[in-house]
């Protein structure tokens, strides 16, 4: 499951949340195997940035988690995608738009671990 966390200083409309989601949701699919189907995204607006100890410009910091994806595949064409939906969006210079990758190497869903092995299923799960 990819995440991608958008931060930034402005006010962001709902319409202009919508725009993000669903550009991100289109950007992923640069990577082999994601698609919007599979990824989460959070978008927090309003959020205290500061560049070069300056926070009245426009910016950005995006942090995009994607497990299973150690060679990078696709992350050149993603991330021109996100820093042009950022800035075609929010008008945001993309010089103050940052991006980081996290390579996921495990994580867990519904009680589950993933990992390069395969799934793992915890004895005892208790159902309510």
């Amino acid at each position: 499951m990819p995440f991608i966390m958008a931060k930034v200083n402005s006010k962001i409309t709902s319409k202009q949340k919508l725009q993000l989601k669903t550009g991100l949701g289109k950007a992923i699919s640069f990577v082999p195997g994601k698609s919007e189907d599979v990824l989460m995204v959070g978008i927090e607006d309003q959020y205290d940035l500061y560049l070069r100890g300056d926070g009245e410009q426009a910016l950005a910091y995006i942090s995009v988690a994607i497990y299973g994806t150690p060679q990078h595949e696709g992350y050149i064409k993603l991330n021109l995608a996100i820093t042009e939906l950022f800035y075609k969006t929010l008008h945001i210079n993309p010089e103050n738009i940052f991006i980081d990758y996290e390579d996921i190497k495990v994580w867990g869903t519904s009680g589950y671990l993933i990992d390069e092995n395969g799934v793992h299923v915890p004895e005892g799960i208790v159902d309510d």
